[in-house]
């Protein structure tokens, strides 16, 4: 069957956030050095990078649970530090990039399926993606704040596809994630494609549903790649 819908992932796909996760691997490394664990940037790449690896949820709060176990008191302290600290920088220093060849995708996809945002983001990020002239492409412009529900809940797809009035079948979803973006949208059906880029490039599938249906380098390359067929 044809597809008529494309939920797409803001944040990996859209958005290049290399730099936020730069900032929040900076700061858990200060803030470890603070309690007398002093690991290097390099070690805790490391950790990070298995982590993601093995689609774990979250690849920081595994990482610093490997740096300070088996101290549980310390590890909740410092994993409420690392959220309060993201939620922070979020909110006052995050500064949005478009990553290059977004904005002519999205025109020309919008010429032919309907779009929908498909992201774990707060309501502002809408005001960025209107200011580079991206929102305009799509159909559905909520994001997971607007919703009051996040991925991988599938109510989130279920959500969407409603919105723009697809079935399952007739739609693809679009991510970096393996865990959130290709498993929940292939347990309800879509058709999936991968954007391999940011740090969750380093996911490895750890089941038959964590495997995208097809695999791509940049976002720049889905309008060819569905005009391909399924």
């Amino acid at each position: 069957m044809d597809i008529k819908a494309v939920l797409i992932d803001v944040g990996g796909p859209i958005l290049d956030e290399d730099h936020e996760y730069a900032a929040w691997d900076s700061f858990l490394v200060g803030l470890l050095a603070e309690e007398g664990v002093e690991v290097e940037e390099e070690r805790l790449a490391q950790l990070i990078g298995l982590a993601l690896q093995r689609c774990l949820p979250n690849p920081r709060v595994a990482a610093l649970w490997e740096l300070v176990r088996p101290d549980v008191e310390k590890f909740r302290r410092l994993k409420e530090a690392l959220r309060a600290y993201q939620r922070r920088h979020l909110a006052e220093e995050y500064e949005p990039r478009l990553r290059p060849g977004v904005r002519e995708a999205l025109e020309e996809l919008a010429g032919k399926y309907a779009l929908a945002l498909a992201g774990n983001q707060p309501a502002w990020i809408k005001e960025f993606l209107a200011e580079a002239g991206v929102l305009k492409f799509f159909r559905w412009q909520l994001v997971s704040e607007e919703m009051g529900v996040r991925k991988p809940d599938p109510l989130f797809f279920r959500m969407i596809l409603a919105g723009v009035g697809a079935r399952p079948e007739e739609a693809a979803m679009v991510g970096d994630r393996l865990d959130h973006d290709v498993l929940p949208a292939r347990l309800l059906d879509l058709y999936t494609v991968r954007i391999l880029v940011g740090p969750y490039r380093e996911q490895l599938p750890i089941s038959p549903l964590h495997c995208p249906h097809r695999t791509l380098p940049s976002l720049a390359e889905l309008p060819a790649a569905l005009s391909t067929g399924r």
